[in-house]
């Protein structure tokens, strides 16, 4: 059986969440670019398949799906050590998106401990500067589970390792945008000696977010400087303080600002990694306040890593996520850590056709 017919194995899945008659699957055009709808970006975070084994017939069958469903950018993580250990690898999936009428955009992963994205892993860079390293207030280095050490922004080497390594992967490899996936200090407190040298008051939870905003504003200008038609986005925890989202919204040289959450709610009993990590109600906020900064919104759909069941959870309330209509919508494509990924992969794919008519 071919890797992406995968309506043929729904069965027990498709029949519990009340769809077992849709099965013959998406239609695969043949040929012929996604359609462009004015106003609407749907994008396909497609994580680590460029890492080590590449097979390009099975990468193409990938892409021709997501084309299928209207994709109009396919989203590669960028690790440090990609720009000499993946370069082909990354080449191969740009030139066969453009093939089928999609941009690719890059997402930095793990840089400094700074951003998420794929997979959970330390930085190179944060490893050679240690002395660079955010702090609790006992003076305890700050470790995620996830990130292993964070880079202080307070440090000058940061923001020119950013600049620095973004410039060199917008040069070498043809990438239409860059996403910043979660990053990190909007709900950390730096009491590194450099952020104590560098803030008025270091318990200012406000002057701390400021300055991680700062931050961004500074590089991503840089990036709008020397790459003018580079698209640039941010997108947050959904359950992060409204005053992370109104300082965070109005970051400059933002194109697109928003959240990633679980497609549900707040008052439903889905499984979420963080409370109140939704894109209904609470990520909601965060699409105000993108347009009202005069930003584009962006939702990514957390249907990673999730709980077999939580599927009729997630097939109920899409179709509210795609009334919100974001500019800018992102789903996983096969991701991570699921027990019946066909079938979840088959509910996302039951919906996407609704955010274009939104």
């Amino acid at each position: 059986m071919q890797r992406r017919k995968f309506i043929t194995r729904l069965g027990l899945g498709a029949a519990s969440l009340g769809f077992s008659s849709w099965m013959s699957g998406p239609s695969r055009p043949k040929s012929g670019p996604p359609t462009r709808i004015k106003g609407k970006l749907l994008n396909a975070y497609y994580f680590r398949a460029h890492m080590y084994t590449l097979v390009p017939e099975q990468v193409r069958q990938d892409l021709e799906w997501m084309a299928s469903q209207g994709t109009q950018a396919v989203s590669i993580a960028v690790l440090e050590q990609d720009f000499w250990a993946a370069e082909e690898n990354i080449d191969f999936v740009i030139r066969t998106a453009a093939e089928l009428g999609m941009d690719t955009y890059a997402v930095p992963s793990r840089w400094a401990g700074i951003v998420a994205g794929s997979p959970k892993v330390p930085s190179h860079f944060s490893v050679r500067h240690h002395q660079n390293w955010v702090k609790k207030r006992n003076g305890e280095v700050q470790y995620n589970r996830a990130n292993g050490v964070i880079c202080s922004i307070h440090a000058p080497e940061t923001l020119t390792f950013f600049k620095a390594q973004t410039s060199k992967m917008l040069k070498r490899f043809a990438f239409k945008g860059v996403i910043w996936d979660e990053p990190k200090l909007f709900d950390v407190m730096d009491y590194s000696d450099l952020a104590r040298a560098k803030l008025k008051n270091p318990d200012d939870r406000r002057e701390q977010q400021q300055a991680f905003a700062d931050f961004w504003s500074s590089l991503n200008t840089y990036i709008k400087d020397s790459f003018p038609k580079v698209s640039t986005h941010m997108f947050c925890y959904a359950h992060l303080e409204q005053q992370v989202i109104e300082i965070a919204s109005k970051i400059k040289g933002l194109d697109y600002f928003g959240c990633d959450g679980r497609p549900w709610g707040p008052e439903d009993t889905g499984e979420a990694e963080q409370g109140g990590k939704v894109l209904l109600h609470n990520g909601e906020r965060f699409l105000q306040a993108a347009r009202e900064a005069g930003k584009k919104g962006l939702w990514l759909i957390e249907n990673h890593n999730m709980n077999v069941s939580d599927n009729a959870l997630m097939n109920q309330r899409l179709p509210q996520v795609m009334a919100k209509a974001p500019e800018h919508l992102i789903y996983y494509y096969y991701p991570r850590n699921l027990a019946r990924p066909e079938e979840n992969m088959a509910i996302i794919a039951r919906h996407l056709a609704a955010y274009f008519k939104a």
